[in-house]
């Protein structure tokens, strides 16, 4: 049996009621596939994705998180070695400079080549571009602990689903074509990991 790509979204944060990759993880097909959902924790999302990691042996994995204000699916080329937000993450942590994994490099950096897949999601007609860092949020955190492992992997930045009250006018994208998007990525590094 192969083996297969894990897939991850994180839960609510910051004051909203839901998050849109928590949705999205629940719209890919489950063939070849395994979902893990994360609580946005700079301590206990690292652990769960170790632990799935140890436990599945995935031949890629493919972390999803939300980036409000974005117009475009992003996919991150770097993980900072840096934990910090003006907000909490859910278990009332404030990051202010920490590293994430102390002593480590000051950046990590995947060997896929995005290019190609960003230019395939494109001519499915979905917005997508490459990222040059995923922030320094609990996203970051995730993947820089995803990239320290030697495993294939990405993270993917989708945009908000739902206009917001606070901000009518920001960036969108429908959450059926972020789950298109993140599938097609799934699906084309299957081809080239297994």
């Amino acid at each position: 049996m192969k083996s297969p790509i894990l897939i991850t979204a994180f839960d609510s944060f910051g004051g909203r009621n839901y998050n849109p990759t928590e949705r999205l993880l629940g719209m890919l097909p489950d063939e070849g596939i395994k979902k893990l959902l994360l609580p946005t924790s700079y301590s206990r999302a690292p652990q769960l994705l170790r632990a799935a990691v140890k436990e599945l042996s995935p031949a890629a994995v493919v972390c999803t998180g939300l980036a409000s204000g974005r117009s475009a699916i992003s996919l991150e080329f770097a993980a900072l070695n840096i934990r910090d937000a003006d907000v909490p993450d859910n278990d009332g942590e404030r990051a202010s400079g920490e590293n994430v994994i102390p002593g480590a490099p000051n950046a990590l950096f995947t060997d896929l080549d995005l290019a190609p897949y960003a230019r395939i999601i494109r001519d499915a007609g979905i917005p997508c571009r490459v990222s040059y860092h995923a922030g320094t949020f609990v996203c970051n955190c995730v993947y820089y602990h995803l990239l320290s492992l030697g495993v294939p992997g990405v993270f993917i930045h989708v945009p908000d689903d739902e206009l917001s009250a606070q901000s009518p006018d920001a960036p969108r994208m429908r959450l059926e074509d972020s789950a298109k998007a993140v599938s097609i990525f799934a699906e084309e590094l299957r081809k080239s990991v297994t």
